[in-house]
């Protein structure tokens, strides 16, 4: 119980000792205690929604390609955020583990954001390339994947370096004095590290996302009008916003919780504190949900049952129709999902 009752930021800390000295009123207890639940269950649940998109995306062959893996280290990204996040919700004492804590998280979430700016450009570079609507295979998608694999975990590195010699400015070469970091649980690095290594970069990254979800957007309206037949431009048309629509949740839910938690930061508000811990808790579960509860996701999952009961009914046979046989034999996973085209992965 001392876990949940356990102080968050804005709210009293709910020990014995505090219980005997009189130095908590009810109504504050009651907050805290909401409070810290929601965290705590949110985040449990958090953590097993990204766990459950996570093996959605690694086990359907249909959803690995660039798009698929690049949303896979997101979710990854994110499990890692969240994980770090529960650790801090009952305060900590140690000063090296509130030092590393405060650093890991801030790596892990400007590791978020990058990885969410190289899907919107893995997106508009699909858009611009394809305009079929059977998706080309690119021979190049190991390069592409090792490149932005360097930006996405290598460049929240340069940042995070960067911060750490701020905090050593701030601190005077001190990084064992925790006392601003405990206060916000040790959940961001002081005011210099936190506004130059954490928010103008992540400013910049948010606006190079807008901007490949706007270009995105212009080139399959151009896309779309190119097909010849109605149907086809219809289903392009429901692909392609689907694929921007989700990309545009995720990058929604995910900038407004690092936009409460500034806000947080910055000002001190015991509201803006509650929000960031609710949302913080939350926004995993939220963003599984966009990812691998979507209709196209689900027209896999049906797509999968239906084959599956069809071979069932029916004895096991060599017979392969034509143009199926070198996709057959380069599946890895659930050889039956491959027998028609890729599409594209959302």
């Amino acid at each position: 119980m001392e876990f949940y009752t356990a102080r968050v930021h804005g709210f009293p800390n709910l020990t014995v000792r505090g219980l005997l000295t009189g130095g908590v009123s009810g109504e504050q207890m009651t907050q805290e205690g909401v409070l810290s639940l929601v965290v705590v269950l949110g985040s449990s649940v958090s953590l097993v929604g990204l766990v459950f998109a996570f093996i959605t995306y690694s086990l359907f062959s249909d959803l690995r390609n660039l798009s698929g893996t690049t949303l896979m280290n997101l979710l990854a990204a994110l499990f890692m955020a969240q994980l770090l996040y529960v650790i801090g919700v009952g305060g900590v004492q140690d000063p090296e583990l509130c030092v590393a804590l405060a650093f890991s998280l801030q790596y892990m979430r400007l590791t978020v954001f990058c990885w969410l700016t190289a899907m919107t450009h893995d997106m508009y570079s699909v858009f611009r390339k394809n305009v079929n609507l059977v998706p080309l295979s690119d021979p190049r998608i190991g390069s592409s994947f090792w490149k932005y694999s360097l930006f996405g975990w290598g460049t929240p590195i340069l940042l995070l370096a960067a911060a750490i010699v701020l905090q050593l400015r701030q601190k005077g070469g001190n990084l064992l004095d925790t006392a601003t970091l405990q206060h916000t649980n040790c959940w961001f690095l002081d005011h210099d590290a936190f506004v130059f290594g954490f928010l103008l970069p992540v400013a910049a990254l948010l606006v190079a996302v807008i901007v490949f979800l706007a270009r995105g957007a212009v080139v399959a309206r151009f896309t779309v009008s190119m097909q010849v037949t109605r149907r086809a431009r219809d289903k392009m048309r429901r692909k392609r916003h689907l694929q921007i629509f989700l990309f545009l949740k995720v990058t929604v839910l995910i900038a407004t919780v690092a936009g409460l938690g500034a806000l947080a930061k910055l000002t001190g508000m015991n509201a803006f504190w509650a929000a960031f811990n609710v949302g913080h808790g939350l926004q995993g579960i939220a963003v599984a949900l966009c990812v691998a509860c979507n209709c196209q996701v689900l027209k896999i999952y049906t797509r999968t049952l239906r084959r599956r009961r069809g071979s069932s009914r029916k004895a096991p046979t060599t017979y392969c129709a034509v143009g199926t046989s070198s996709e057959l034999s380069k599946s890895t996973s659930l050889q039956l999902l491959t027998w028609e085209p890729t599409p594209d992965a959302v």
